[in-house]
Parts: structure tokens; sequence; C-alpha cells
């Protein structure tokens, strides 16, 4: 089973994506599944899980804390706090797997998350990471760290879709859990265009310089 672990509809703020485009897209890639992420809401995946569609659904959402994003994976409803310290606690409470996203990206990443408790994994290729150095600074942590290890397009758009996607021999998405947890997937993943760091990072793009001067 190949899932795309990381994927934004237009109910993030920065994708314009209409949830039956990232399904039509993950068909087309010949993916089993995806992971639907939003920013801070549930509702991309709740439209898609209604649809006719033998993709498996990974429930999800990509959560802005005051420290940085963090992902919530297997949840079943949305997480309420912007404390990243209470926000996963939620995530475990759903008996949830807390993932940090792009973790070496000096402008996307969470602050301190090294050090913060009850991290899962870590998102070992994320194809909007500017540089593939990136990717392999997060793989090379996770295996020294035995931490749980996660890919996805991070896509923003359907041509983005399955350029990056963990692989496990799975038939449900119950299955699919115990095997990411146990560490018994293959990683897979192309590094996106610099346009597409750019086009969706303009926000934080700017926040970053600002928080420099």
């Amino acid at each position: 089973m190949k899932i795309d672990m990381h994927t934004h509809t237009k109910f993030s703020k920065d994708s314009r994506m209409e949830p039956e485009e990232l399904v039509e897209a993950a068909e087309r890639k010949n993916l089993d599944g995806i992971a639907v992420t939003d920013h801070d809401t549930m509702e991309g995946f709740e439209e898609i899980r209604k649809m006719d569609t033998e993709l498996t659904v990974v429930p999800g959402e990509e959560i802005t804390t005051d420290r940085g994003e963090l992902l919530g994976l297997f949840i079943e409803k949305g997480i309420k706090s912007s404390r990243p310290e209470e926000a996963v606690e939620e995530v475990k409470e759903q008996d949830g797997v807390v993932v940090v996203p792009h973790p070496f990206d000096p402008i996307r990443s969470f602050n301190g998350w090294k050090s913060l408790e009850g991290i899962d994994g870590i998102e070992v290729f994320n194809s909007r990471n500017l540089t593939s150095g990136m990717n392999k600074k997060a793989k090379m942590y996770a295996e020294d760290n035995s931490l749980v290890r996660t890919a996805g397009s991070d896509a923003h758009s359907p041509w983005e879709v399955g350029k990056a996607y963990i692989e496990a021999e799975a038939k449900s998405v119950e299955e699919f859990k115990e095997k990411l947890l146990e560490g018994d997937v293959e990683v897979n993943g192309t590094k996106g265009s610099i346009l597409s760091y750019i086009h969706g990072n303009l926000e934080k793009v700017r926040q970053y310089f600002k928080r420099r001067r």
C-alpha cells in the first residue's frame, strides 16, 4: 500500500485544490491512499471520506502551534490547542501519531521539536523542501534516534500529489498504522521545484526574514 502522508485541500489557507481534485490526482498517480492534513481543520478529510473512492484515506491535520507546525495522524477530531504540549496530548488521547513535518527546514521547522515530549516520528522526505540535504538530514536523524519515518508531497496542487509517499504491506488503515509504528515501511520521494517551495511558503518566508531583522 502506497500512501502520500501529507496533502492539502482548499480548506488549508494556502491551497486552492478541491477535495475532488486531490482524490483524482491520487488515483491518477496510482497511489493506494492519502493522508489529508489540512491546516487546523479536518474539513477536507470529512468531504473526501464521503466520496466514492477506493483510496485509503488517513485522517489528519497540520496543527499550527505557537512554536511551529505538527502533524496529527490517525485522529478522529480536530486539535484545539495551539500549545505544543497540549496539542500532542490531544493527539495521543485519540490514539493518534504525532509527526514533525519538514523538521530541518530553517524556515518551516518547529522550534525546539527535539525537546518536545510525545513526538512519535519525523517527516524524512517532504517534496517541498528546498534542498535534498534537508531530507537526508531528517532520514539520518530518524534512523539514529529510532523515530517513526513518514514521507509526503505536502501537495497544495494536483500536480504535486504523490511526489513522496511511504509504502507498506497492509490492507487497511489499521494495518498501515501498525507497520508505520513498527518502522516496517519504505520511503519514496522526488523533490519538487523551487517554485513550489516559494509559491507555497511566501508568508512563512516573510515571517522568517521579519524575525531576523
